[in-house]
């Protein structure tokens, strides 16, 4: 009997889950969700797993607002599982040169009813009295943000799929998406040939290869990043807040309770790798170099002992910025790819959209068109304006 299938979404990281999940949700048919190793073995389990909603664009506001609900609401919206979320706060540093786009940011987000408001200097020191504040000209603040676990979404999100009837193949490599006239025929994977009419790729860095074979650019950079985690001095005191450390680029976010994990803000800052699917530690130096920012930025943690460190990947376009929605060469082909290091705060509101678009071939999320995969060959970035010197906050 022939593999048959009403959409197929490859990928189980967490925005094939949660597409496939909110495919389910609405009783789209008979899905089938392929994942060649793991679910959340990707980025996504690597993932800092930052919840904020802080971005340039209004759009990308309005995906993480979507997120965020869902995040500290899992039970009632999800219903199965966790997100793991953690509401520690946003809290943003800033240099001279970005004040005053962040003030526009802090103004759009509080048009669109988020509790976000800019801080001076002295009110600082009142979210967050470690920080040492001398080189720091204003701040920002989110009350309401935080972080979650990007593992613990993703597998959740599959739970809860299963439950809707989901088939979920764990193990199985899609090598390509069959086609037949313009419209998309299903996929052949390790395991022979699945057929629908309707196929989602949602692989990262791999998803440009599935593309190519039928004409279609994503030019992805795969980037390494390395992550250090410290445990802090028994004298720091309780959690501090994620922080967005934009003087250094670095950002350090809260673990269980007397943990910190720090980061490169920089989309580009690290190794180019194709090996994405590898499990690599961060040399010793770029280990040191992250504890070095966090230190001067906490003062006292010089004596913040390295517990581990590990490597996650990102995908990165030319203009740092994600490609979904539908592919116009292959009728019944949909795609999302290229977050960037966003991915996992925008994964809810992917899957919200992918669904939408191809349940109702539209969404009334927020205005795709910016985001085609075909902007690439069109010579059309999508570019956030004048503002960030680093566009980890595009």
């Amino acid at each position: 009997m022939a593999d048959t299938a009403d959409i197929v979404v490859v990928g189980g990281g967490v925005h094939g889950a949660s597409t496939a999940w909110h495919l389910a949700k609405r009783g789209a048919g008979k899905i089938v969700l392929i994942e060649k190793d793991g679910i959340a073995s990707g980025a996504s389990g690597w993932s800092s797993a930052i919840v904020r909603l802080h971005y340039t664009l209004e759009s990308l506001v309005k995906i993480t607002m979507y997120g965020r609900e869902m995040f500290g609401n899992w039970g009632d919206t999800v219903g199965i599982g966790e997100s793991g979320f953690r509401q520690v706060g946003f809290l943003l540093l800033f240099p001279e040169n970005e004040v005053e786009h962040a003030s526009e940011v802090i103004a759009m987000q509080q048009g669109l009813g988020i509790d976000a408001r800019m801080l001076t200097n002295a009110e600082i020191a009142d979210i967050e009295p470690r920080v040492a504040r001398d080189d720091v000209v204003a701040g920002a603040w989110e009350p309401n943000s935080g972080h979650a676990d990007g593992s613990t979404v993703a597998n959740s999100f599959i739970a809860a799929a299963r439950d809707l009837g989901v088939d979920v193949r764990i193990g199985h490599e899609v090598f390509g998406v069959t086609t037949d006239g313009g419209k998309a025929t299903g996929v052949k994977t390790s395991e022979g040939d699945i057929y629908a009419g309707t196929v989602v790729l949602e692989t990262g860095f791999r998803t440009s290869a599935l593309l190519a074979e039928h004409g279609v650019e994503l030019p992805i950079t795969p980037v390494r990043h390395a992550i250090a985690v410290v445990e802090r001095t028994p004298d720091f005191g309780g959690i501090h807040p994620v922080v967005s450390d934009r003087i250094v680029q670095a950002y350090y976010r809260p673990e269980a309770d007397s943990l910190t994990l720090l980061g490169e803000h920089d989309p580009l800052e690290g190794k180019v790798d194709p090996d994405v699917e590898d499990i690599k530690t961060p040399d010793l130096d770029e280990q040191v170099r992250l504890v070095e920012r966090y230190a001067a930025r906490f003062p006292g943690q010089e004596a913040a002992s390295i517990t581990r460190g590990y490597t996650g990947v990102y995908d990165c376009t030319p203009d740092f910025q994600p490609a979904f929605g539908s592919v116009k060469a292959v009728d019944g082909l949909f795609m999302a790819a290229g977050f960037s290091g966003h991915g996992f705060k925008l994964s809810p509101g992917i899957g919200k959209i992918m669904s939408d678009l191809v349940m109702d071939g539209s969404t009334d999320m927020i205005d795709i068109h910016p985001f085609r995969v075909e902007r690439f060959a069109e010579g059309d970035p999508l570019t956030a304006g004048e503002g960030y010197d680093n566009r980890s906050l595009a």
